[in-house]
């Protein structure tokens, strides 16, 4: 059974999230528990690869004992891979899963190459695979250290200093949120319900009748109800609604960057039954390079966030950096 304190906290809670700044040739965001990472980006000259871009990305955790993790993304390559700045070989492995990924003392040899570095190139089968500029990237690992409270302690990667390991804030706790696990069977949604749905949400000229209202159960008698509301080429806005013994409202949700006066809209927003998750995923462009995917869970009352991802420019990272985050908390 869930605590009063975090039931109270589940209703009061309002995400603010962290921070994403770019860089150069780098985008960088920590989150809510100063968990950071940073990605690279194409160069704003730079074609489109016709096998799309092969991405680095630097994560560290908060607390000091956490360490740098690295994966470089190598596409299909088979075989060792090997990864140079600047001439100096740094470190070599096998791709799983389209990628190489290094932690420990390989990662922080190649994260302080990176800091003085001009060019990493990454290598395969004696060619080239990729070349990623390092350009920003030694300013984006400034921005963790202050982020993290690292700068002038011994375990920064950039402001290092003659403090004390133990003097870097420990690890934040994820925040908890209370939430229902989805069961029974949806509302059905009839013609007049769905006129009624687009009048509350504003949509009565501007709605997408080609697209039906999708819904789901949430549990406790309540349905979840997904209007189509505005359509682009590659995102949809859709207006969540909660039916409940007939009675239609607007969804109460803690954090969206969409919506009309009277509701809240969501991008190209599903329900994931088996997890029971609403998802919602906008892009900035059709290639996905950007833009702002969120996870919600439903506690009775209203949709939390229990994850916030986003990436502000539209250069090449598909790897988009996490902002905020939550434990959520079934019952």
């Amino acid at each position: 059974m869930l605590t009063i304190a975090l039931l109270l906290a589940a209703l009061q809670a309002v995400p603010t999230l962290g921070t994403e700044k770019g860089f150069g040739d780098w985008d960088v965001a920590c989150d809510n528990i100063r968990a950071c990472e940073m990605t690279s980006l194409m160069r704003e000259d730079a074609e489109w690869p016709d096998d799309g871009p092969l991405n680095v990305s630097i994560a560290r955790e908060a607390g000091a004992a956490a360490g740098f993790a690295v994966t470089i993304d190598t596409g299909s390559a088979k075989g060792p891979v090997t990864v140079r700045i600047d001439g100096s070989e740094l470190a070599r492995a096998t791709p799983t899963n389209g990628a190489i990924r290094f932690s420990g003392a390989e990662a922080a040899r190649i994260v302080a190459a990176m800091a003085n570095g001009t060019a990493m190139r990454i290598e395969h089968g004696g060619k080239l695979l990729t070349t990623v500029p390092l350009s920003g990237s030694s300013a984006a690992l400034r921005f963790i250290d202050a982020e993290q409270g690292r700068a002038g302690t011994v375990t920064a990667a950039v402001a290092k200093g003659t403090r004390p390991a133990s003097s870097v804030p420990a690890a934040i706790a994820p925040p908890q949120v209370a939430a229902l696990r989805a069961s029974g069977k949806p509302t059905v949604i009839t013609k007049a319900m769905q006129a009624q749905m687009e009048k509350l949400a504003g949509c009565d000229e501007e709605g997408d009748a080609s697209q039906e209202v999708t819904t789901a159960s949430l549990g406790g008698g309540a349905t979840l109800a997904l209007l189509p509301c505005m359509s682009g080429a590659y995102n949809t806005l859709l207006v969540p609604f909660v039916v409940r013994r007939g009675s239609i409202a607007p969804a109460d949700i803690d954090y969206s960057n969409e919506g009309t006066d009277s509701a809240p809209m969501l991008f190209n927003a599903w329900w994931e039954e088996d997890r029971s998750i609403l998802s919602s995923r906008g892009k900035g462009r059709g290639i996905g390079d950007c833009g702002e995917s969120a996870e919600y869970v439903w506690d009775g009352r209203r949709f939390r966030l229990v994850e916030l991802r986003s990436m502000e420019q539209c250069r090449g990272s598909t790897n988009w950096l996490r902002r905020w985050t939550a434990q959520p908390v079934f019952r």
